[in-house]
Formats: C-alpha cells, sequence, structure tokens
C-alpha cells in the first residue's frame, strides 16, 4: 500500500486532494463514533482513502484533463437550448464532443488502450436518446459527426455574438472548438479507421436503441 506521503502526492497531481481528504476526515468521524478513539481511527481512515481513491487510469487521467480543454461542461444560455435542423442540442453535441476530446489525448499519447476504452465509454454512458444517435454517428461516421458539429458550433457562436448580454465563457468555448475541430477530427479519423470500424460493426451500439 502507497505510503501517506505517496498517496497525497498523487490526488494532490491528479487534483483529487480535496475530495480525497475531505471523504478520509468522514471516515474518520464515523469511525470515532462507533466507538473508536481518535488515534485507532486515523490510520484506518488513510488506509480507507488510499483504497476507495486509487490511482487513475490512462482513460481517466485523459476525461479528467479534457475538461479545461472543452471549458464548459454544459452551456446554459438560452438562446442556444433550442434544437439545431436536425433536432439536437448544442449540450448533445458537447457531450460527445468531450469525448472525442479525451479520446484525441489518448491518440496524442500514443495510448490505443486507453483510447479504446473512451469510445467505449462513450457508447455505455449515453443517457438520452439523442446522445445515443450521436455517440453512434460519431463512430460510424466521424466525418459527417465533425461537419454536423463545426456547423451547429458556428451557428451557436454567431447567435451569443450578436446577443446582448451573453455569456463570454460561452463563446470562448465555442470560437476555441470552431478552430480546432477540423485538425482533431483529421487525427481522430486515422486512428478509427483501425479500431473504431470493429466497434461499430459489433452490434454494440445497437444495444442502446433497443426498448
Amino acid at each position: 500500500m502507497e505510503s501517506k506521503i505517496e498517496a497525497t502526492r498523487r490526488l494532490k497531481v491528479d487534483g483529487r486532494w480535496d475530495e480525497a481528504s475531505a471523504a478520509k476526515d468522514r471516515e474518520k468521524t464515523r469511525l470515532v463514533e462507533s466507538g473508536m478513539t481518535r488515534r485507532q481511527a486515523g490510520p484506518l481512515a488513510w488506509e480507507w482513502m488510499i483504497e476507495n481513491f486509487p490511482p487513475l487510469s490512462a482513460a481517466d487521467k485523459a476525461w479528467r484533463d479534457s475538461l479545461p480543454l472543452i471549458k464548459i461542461e454544459r452551456f446554459s444560455s438560452e438562446l442556444l437550448t433550442g434544437d439545431d435542423s436536425e433536432g439536437y442540442s448544442i449540450n448533445d453535441y458537447w457531450w460527445v464532443l468531450r469525448y472525442l476530446v479525451a479520446y484525441d489525448l489518448c491518440i496524442q499519447r500514443n495510448d490505443a488502450a486507453a483510447a479504446i476504452e473512451i469510445q467505449q465509454r462513450l457508447l455505455d454512458e449515453c443517457t438520452s436518446k439523442d446522445q445515443a444517435v450521436l455517440a453512434t454517428l460519431a463512430i460510424v461516421d466521424l466525418p459527417h459527426f465533425i461537419h454536423a458539429c463545426e456547423a451547429r458550433v458556428e451557428t451557436s457562436m454567431f447567435t451569443l455574438i450578436d446577443a446582448v448580454g451573453s455569456s463570454g465563457l460561452e463563446i470562448d468555448a465555442l470560437a476555441h472548438f470552431y478552430d480546432t475541430l477540423s485538425p482533431m477530427g483529421v487525427r481522430l479519423e486515422a486512428f478509427q479507421a483501425e479500431s473504431w470500424g470493429d466497434l461499430a460493426t459489433s452490434g454494440k451500439y445497437h444495444e442502446l436503441f433497443a426498448a
């Protein structure tokens, strides 16, 4: 098992120290309330924390690192909440896009196994029919998805630019990806040709449309 120093350093590097430390303190309080002394509870709480906050996998690290790149998890502007001509919201496109950003990070880090794990998560973690449709499109026809996403990002960006009082953060996020979607798409397509085809033809994504 890791030492306290090793675990603390790792969790701080991962950006999870505050969360893990707070959870450790709650566990220590629980143990004390169950009858242990604080001296007895301390080491057990550390062991509990180390066990429940293990090292991140390569895919987890890519997912964590994707958020600063995508800049925003969800758009809240009422101007963007409507669907496009295809019937999908900017937030559905953005949800899929974050997986593609994490996937792209794995490719740039030469970690094919992590990239494949991210693509599997994309299929497994859909929470709506629209997300499932766009996730499937990103797998079976990535150029089409990138083109549709570029069109929606462009439209949304200019909608906000023309509106009074729009969120600068939302405009910046859209502008960033308006410029970077195409080169990212080229990298993704090259890797997709080797791995995503097998996944798409495996029948896995058809489960998303059952019932």
